[in-house]
């Protein structure tokens, strides 16, 4: 009987389709007061279809973004002060606000994976034209001089995050405001001043008329666009659906913002679970 001893050898293929919707590194860092770096990594697109690899070769044997030394790749950089690729999804980057970080694609791999920054009240970041898939990966503050600072303003990595699920608790009945107002969550979301809470929410939206809509913001978002938005179908028949959407701190709560069409809409709120990030495992400084 022979025996061989194991070599093991670096394995070139990266490892694809791990667990649903999963976020491997790609760490979010603050590269300089305007712009912000993703590390490295892998994730699941938000559907869980296809996996959006920064780092590892591409079908055509490519490396993005390309090493720059032997053992060392780069990040992406999103540069806050451009619109599109790697840069702010519209508009200037604002003060003291906050804003999401997306990792996107083309599903048929002939653009490379990039990064994109858009506010937390949008409903979805405005993608790039030739990209069709997107991952959100944490989030970023400005301070008062719109500017990116890593020991005030630290970023937020959705790779650790916690989801907790929750027997749906009400926390909207017959809403009917025409105008955005607060609700409160902080019955079924235990946290004070955790900012960007992500929450499932079950909404029943009741329209008196087809066409009338209920909308929902962050609260303390002033967006009046681009906001999530349910359009009632038929007149007087409700229509549930679930949705996620950031919320905002209110008097030190979690709290989402909404408006319905007429004050005869009706609309009903419940929480289903809530996904949170927590910096205090971070550093003060760096």
């Amino acid at each position: 009987m022979t025996s061989s001893t194991f070599s093991p050898t670096i394995q070139n293929n990266p490892i694809i389709q791990l667990p649903r919707l999963y976020i491997d590194k790609l760490n979010i860092s603050v590269y300089s007061t305007t712009v912000l770096a993703i590390a490295p990594g892998a994730a699941r697109d938000q559907f869980n279809t296809i996996d959006i690899e920064v780092g590892n070769s591409n079908l055509f044997g490519l490396n993005i973004p390309a090493p720059l030394a032997v053992n060392y790749q780069p990040p992406i950089l999103i540069n806050s002060a451009v619109n599109g690729v790697n840069g702010l999804d519209t508009g200037s980057l604002a003060a003291s606000t906050d804003y999401a970080i997306y990792l996107i694609a083309d599903s048929r791999n002939l653009k490379n994976p990039a990064g994109l920054l858009s506010l937390t009240s949008n409903t979805a970041p405005i993608v790039p034209l030739g990209y069709d898939t997107l991952r959100l990966l944490g989030f970023i503050q400005t301070d008062g001089s719109s500017h990116f600072v890593y020991a005030t303003h630290k970023p937020q990595n959705m790779s650790g995050a916690l989801t907790y699920y929750l027997a749906a608790s009400s926390v909207l009945s017959g809403g009917n405001a025409t105008s955005f107002t607060a609700v409160d969550c902080s019955t079924p979301i235990p946290t004070t001043t955790l900012r960007n809470v992500i929450a499932s929410l079950q909404v029943t939206f009741t329209p008196v008329a087809a066409g009338d809509v209920v909308q929902f913001r962050p609260t303390g978002s002033s967006a009046t666009t681009n906001v999530t938005t349910i359009v009632g179908a038929v007149a007087g028949v409700a229509q549930t659906q679930y949705m996620q959407l950031i919320l905002g701190v209110g008097s030190s709560k979690p709290e989402f913002d909404y408006l319905v069409t007429s004050a005869s809409d009706a609309v009903s709120v419940s929480v289903v679970a809530w996904t949170g990030v927590s910096n205090t495992a971070y550093p003060a400084l760096v």
